[in-house]
């Protein structure tokens, strides 16, 4: 529901920040509103929204502000939502902090005093071990070093690689640590797969169910360091600081770049349910003009991804963290966007930054394996149990959800062929020319795109079988 001039009495719900980083689920027929989608979902009257549903698989996630269930909305950011006495719900929009940034030039010396004192600020005001989740990349590389006290840092990684320890994303943190002197551990991750349930409860249909190996990342850690420990998280650093460029727009269906989705999503064109890309163009016609600016697309990008970006946040915040990042601090990313372009392009500012500080591993010799196998790993240890064909078939082409089956939980001759030559650094070449590991990979990011959808058709079915159980007078099933 747009927002409206009224005199009606409301109460406030929610409000979003320029982001949206922590998403608002709402129910225009319910009138239910919440952090958790499950809340707002019914179960007695569950339909799809075709163009949400078709958008959801496009993108991966939610988009346009529509979830794929019909009447469940997300708030957009800098929104408020409020609830009138007859229970109507009214969007508002708040000031965007990015209209008084777009058009400005930051001095790169002044972004870097304002980082160091909002970390330090922060780090003076909380107590006790500092937990820095540290992928040897810049942004949790440059976290560590702004922290001025040292000795409170305890920082994790875990790799990527077949043989995560000579991942690039260790060998470089670990180099890290010993420059710092700080205390560091490596996390090893494979096991993900037994977490579906836990991200599902999350999550739900809002977004794909990629996120878990930070579930089991930060599993590992509260196990050794439990505790309401206090977190410095790098969440969307790169995007602020020259990582993220997006192409130009021409027309809504050129909208999918703003997705940033690196091929995790399914394909569109197999849904059954169509729809006129109503929603799409009405956000290429609101946003035009502000799209021509490519720093705009960089913000408009990550508001839409930050419905599943904020995992980074959420996951070890329930796990008894207490997660903050200064690029979520509008004042701080914001003057990072908008550094000189020369400065930003493969971030020189940043390079430049670590170079003098004797910090920059990419310059160097180090040995590391920068191929990501991770998926491959959980594949091989923790096969996917099938998505229900007969459930998605109103709204899928079951040959698809059986091709996703076939393709993704592979793991005859072919799979273990391909795992023997990764071990023998031979990387899969045979394999790959053939396209087998291209169609498991698509074939799993299907998957994870439909896993949350046939979990929330399962648990409807499950529901239904509980009322004829306790409408008969026989009790549920043992």
């Amino acid at each position: 529901m747009t927002a409206r001039l009224t005199t009606e009495r409301t109460t406030t719900l929610y409000e979003t920040d320029w982001l949206g980083s922590q998403p608002v689920f709402y129910n225009e027929r319910t009138a239910r509103a919440s952090h958790n989608i499950h809340d707002v979902i019914d179960l007695d009257d569950l339909q799809f929204h075709p163009e949400g549903f078709n958008n959801y698989l496009r993108f991966g996630y939610s988009v346009f502000g529509q979830t794929p269930i019909r009447h469940v909305k997300v708030l957009p950011a800098s929104s408020r939502l409020t609830l009138d006495a007859s229970g109507r719900f009214h969007v508002c929009a708040l000031p965007d902090p990015v209209e008084r940034w777009l058009g400005r030039t930051s001095d790169e010396h002044q972004v870097i005093e304002a980082l160091t004192a909002a970390v330090r600020e922060w780090e003076h005001n909380v107590d006790g071990v500092i937990i820095v989740p540290t992928s040897g990349g810049y942004d949790s590389r440059l976290l560590n070093v702004l922290l001025r006290d040292k000795r409170r840092i305890r920082s994790f990684t875990y790799g990527l690689a077949a043989r995560q320890a000579e991942s690039s994303e260790v060998v470089y943190a670990r180099r890290l640590a010993e420059r710092l002197g700080t205390r560091w551990e490596q996390v090893p991750l494979g096991d993900f797969h037994r977490y579906f349930d836990d991200w599902d409860a999350l999550f739900g249909p809002a977004t794909h169910a990629h996120g878990m190996y930070q579930i089991e990342f930060y599993r590992r850690i509260a196990a050794v360091h439990s505790g309401p420990h206090a977190l410095l998280s790098g969440i969307i650093g790169d995007a602020w600081a020259g990582d993220v460029e997006i192409e130009p727009l021409e027309r809504p269906a050129d909208l999918t770049r703003l997705g940033y989705a690196h091929g995790m999503h399914a394909d569109a064109r197999m849904s059954l349910l169509r729809d006129d890309g109503t929603l799409a163009g009405a956000y290429f016609e609101q946003h035009r003009d502000r799209l021509r600016a490519a720093r705009f697309r960089v913000v408009e990008a990550m508001r839409f991804k930050i419905i599943l970006l904020n995992y980074l946040l959420r996951v070890p915040a329930t796990l008894g963290f207490r997660p903050w990042s200064p690029f979520l601090v509008p004042e701080l990313a914001l003057a990072m966007l908008t550094l000189p372009d020369e400065r930003r392009a493969e971030r020189r500012w940043q390079r430049d930054f670590f170079a003098r500080h004797r910090l920059d591993f990419e310059s160097t010799d180090l040995s590391a394996d920068r191929r990501n196998t991770l998926n491959q790993q959980a594949l091989k240890r923790r096969p996917l149990r099938p998505l229900d064909t007969q459930l998605l078939s109103a709204l899928v082409r079951p040959d698809y959800v059986q091709w996703i089956n076939d393709t993704a939980r592979d793991h005859g001759a072919l799979a273990d062929l391909w795992w023997r030559l990764v071990r023998q650094r031979r990387w899969g070449r045979p394999l790959r020319r053939r396209g087998f590991v291209d169609r498991q990979m698509e074939a799993y990011c299907a998957y994870l795109t439909l896993r949350p959808i046939d979990n929330l058709l399962r648990r409807q079915a499950q529901a239904r079988c509980d009322d004829r159980w306790n409408l008969s007078g026989a009790g549920a099933p043992a």
